[in-house]
């Protein structure tokens, strides 16, 4: 694999444009995970309403929505990106650049090389875009549930 300075512009224009492709796959799968759990969720909350509340089922449903998100959110990751790309020296590497850069931490402590910083704010923006949508769901999903128990 070619060093991080050797990368000819083709290359670096093809890797941004897959970095851009990756970005909005990623949204696109989130937001799609998003729906299609919301779909079920007015069967839920009418199964709530028939009096299912005294299971506990309410906060069986906010744990694994929470799980779900989770899992989500760590998949999406960058990691393997950022590894692959060879902008990132190691696996591990290549996810805690990725971990930091989506949770707009952005420690400072990896940089990536002066062509390659514009992939830090891109995966940043993704990240934030999804972390907004998801605690958006979960209002959503908490709203329903603590709005029919009893």
């Amino acid at each position: 694999m070619p060093s991080k300075q050797d990368v000819t512009p083709v290359r670096r224009h093809g890797l941004f444009a897959t970095a851009l492709m990756l970005a909005a796959f990623l949204f696109f799968l989130h937001a799609t995970l998003l729906i299609e759990v919301a779909d079920v969720l007015p069967t839920v909350v009418a199964w709530l309403r028939d009096g299912h509340t005294a299971l506990g089922v309410g906060k069986v449903i906010i744990l694994g929505c929470f799980v779900v998100l989770f899992i989500a959110h760590f998949a999406e990751a960058w990691g393997l990106f950022f590894w692959r790309s060879g902008v990132a020296p190691t696996f591990p590497d290549g996810v805690y650049f990725a971990a930091a850069s989506v949770t707009s931490v952005g420690y400072g402590d990896m940089v990536l090389p002066p062509p390659w910083r514009l992939l830090g704010p891109l995966a940043s923006i993704n990240g934030t875009l999804m972390f907004g949508c998801s605690t958006a769901f979960l209002f959503l999903v908490l709203q329903n549930i603590w709005a029919h128990q009893t």
